[in-house]
């Protein structure tokens, strides 16, 4: 249970590597399963090591996603807010299916792309554009944003604005950075996947309303 953030856009061949590197890790367990051996059996243990180090190298080729559990993830928007990194803003009404001459149950089975009814191709691009809606001028990433299972796109307009609120807020206060690292030891990495979304097109975020 928590946060799952996904990059619009894949660096270019990331996808191939990640897709090479799963099949990597997919022959290194069916070595070890085919075995058929105890646990504790030195060659299993061997194989074992294998696959974990092919699980390792499968997940560094995969800068796309970030997880944050849901206590991390509170902690995170809490952050944000000390640093000047979150707005608050009012994203428009959810559009209802039938201003775009479809219903849901014809939108929700419909195939995705150019083989879905236009009707139903309008209503999705009014639903994609009210989860990347911003402000004229952000001033910081949407606070609704980083919450619920919709799929929020955070922009990069949202991105560099909180990342210049950031840079100001801790060059202000230097002691108090120590202090968030050695309590929250993902914040320096959570810094480092906004600036690599920022160059791909921003992030969707998936998890929990907040309460």
């Amino acid at each position: 249970m928590g946060y799952d953030m996904y990059l619009v856009r894949s660096p270019k061949g990331e996808d191939a590597a990640y897709e090479a590197a799963s099949r990597s890790f997919d022959g290194a367990v069916e070595r070890r399963d085919d075995l058929d051996l105890p646990y504790d059996h030195p060659q299993y243990q061997a194989l074992q090591v294998e696959a974990a180090g092919a699980y390792n190298a499968m997940e560094a080729v995969r800068t796309t996603h970030f997880h944050l559990t849901t206590w991390a993830m509170s902690e995170c928007r809490a952050l944000m807010d000390h640093f000047g990194m979150l707005a608050a803003a009012q994203p428009p009404d959810r559009p209802a299916p039938e201003e775009y001459g479809t219903t849901a149950g014809e939108a929700v089975p419909a195939p995705a792309g150019d083989a879905a009814p236009v009707a139903v191709q309008r209503y999705r691009k009014a639903l994609e554009a009210r989860l990347s809606w911003t402000p004229p001028q952000p001033e910081g990433i949407a606070a609704h944003k980083l919450g619920g299972d919709e799929g929020w796109t955070v922009t990069p307009g949202e991105i560099h604005t909180a990342l210049a609120a950031y840079e100001t807020s801790r060059a202000a206060n230097p002691a108090l950075l120590s202090e968030v690292i050695e309590d929250a030891d993902w914040w320096l990495v959570w810094i480092d996947y906004l600036k690599h979304a920022a160059r791909h097109g921003g992030f969707h975020t998936y998890g929990p309303p907040v309460t």
